[in-house]
């Protein structure tokens, strides 16, 4: 009854502030011993929090199941059906607005995925949108990150996490492919969107 209700206040907060969250375009690649693949697209989210220096990932794989769809290609039960990636970004590495503007970094992070984290480094590559001298002007107070795409990748295996009897996991890998992700300024008051990760800390 108490895991009922946590689960009830998380998806709630995420509800609250969804009218203000934007999602990114994200395709998850399922393979079995690095062959027979298969893809699927739907939304991730992703977060800058400037009080930590902290971008953030959240994927919930329930959201890339089809209706219908009867295959099992990745982890979809219900506890397994949420990821995260955290990593160190400095405000000062995010590069000036400018139509011509482009950087990638080199992010040493880590994934949590079935309550344990793993180091994962990856590239993000952070360029202007083409509107964003405009929308400098505007006064929503995510706008600085509203003129930012982002493109990343990374992979994970699921038994490094956690022990499957499902003889199939042993040898899948997951891809989680980002691409002109949107970036969602982390406002006070949002927290408990990242509520599994947030005050967890870096090891």
């Amino acid at each position: 009854m108490k895991l009922h209700y946590i689960l009830f206040f998380l998806v709630f907060s995420f509800k609250v502030f969804s009218q203000d969250i934007v999602s990114s375009g994200t395709s998850l690649e399922s393979c079995q011993n690095s062959n027979n693949c298969y893809t699927v697209k739907g939304p991730s989210y992703l977060f800058y929090d400037e009080s930590k220096n902290n971008f953030f990932l959240k994927i919930y794989f329930s959201d890339f199941k089809t209706e219908g769809d009867t295959t099992d290609t990745w982890i979809n039960r219900t506890q397994d059906s949420l990821l995260y990636y955290r990593a160190e970004l400095q405000k000062e590495n995010i590069p000036q607005l400018s139509n011509q503007n482009t950087k990638t970094l080199k992010l040493n992070g880590q994934i949590y995925f079935g309550g344990k984290w793993k180091d994962q480094p990856i590239e993000l590559t952070i360029y202007s949108s083409q509107n964003s001298i405009v929308n400098t002007a505007n006064t929503n107070s995510n706008f600085k990150y509203d003129n930012y795409k982002v493109n990343f990748s990374l992979s994970f295996v699921p038994k490094d996490f956690k022990v499957y009897k499902k003889l199939y996991y042993l040898n899948q890998t997951i891809s989680v492919n980002v691409t002109l992700g949107r970036i969602n300024l982390l406002q006070p008051g949002m927290e408990s969107i990242l509520a599994d990760i947030y005050y967890q800390p870096w090891r």
